[in-house]
């Protein structure tokens, strides 16, 4: 019982981001002081824009802004679907999705090798 409170508060929050975060006042939040102070974009530099792109529905320029953050949050949406299913289930399936230890060192590791070629190719 404990766990369906937690997916129906996950689903009551995701309609609230959808139904009543104001996109026009993103333009408050400020902007990347690695990227100000240096030029250099840092790991999440373009996830603001990715993240308000996402809630228009433009999936396309979101992942443009940044891919990475763009496939996380894909991921963990799938894999709350996943768990959704599975969760009163005998036979569960896809449990292949759910997060293992080294999932998170493969994504850091490709997360990296892609900022450090944003920077070269960017530049």
């Amino acid at each position: 019982m404990k766990k369906r409170k937690v997916i129906i508060i996950e689903i009551f929050i995701v309609i609230l981001m959808y139904f009543f975060v104001k996109l026009e006042g993103i333009n408050l939040i400020p902007k990347c002081w690695i990227y100000e102070t240096t030029g250099i974009m840092c790991l999440s530099c373009g996830g603001t824009r990715c993240i308000e792109n996402i809630l228009k529905g433009n999936l396309l320029q979101a992942f443009y802004y940044n891919s990475m953050i763009f496939i996380g949050i894909f991921y963990l949406l799938i894999l709350n679907i996943v768990y959704i299913f599975n969760l009163n289930k005998e036979n569960k399936k896809f449990t292949w999705i759910y997060p293992k230890w080294w999932y998170v060192i493969i994504f850091v590791i490709i997360w990296i090798i892609y900022a450090i070629l944003r920077v070269i190719i960017l530049r």
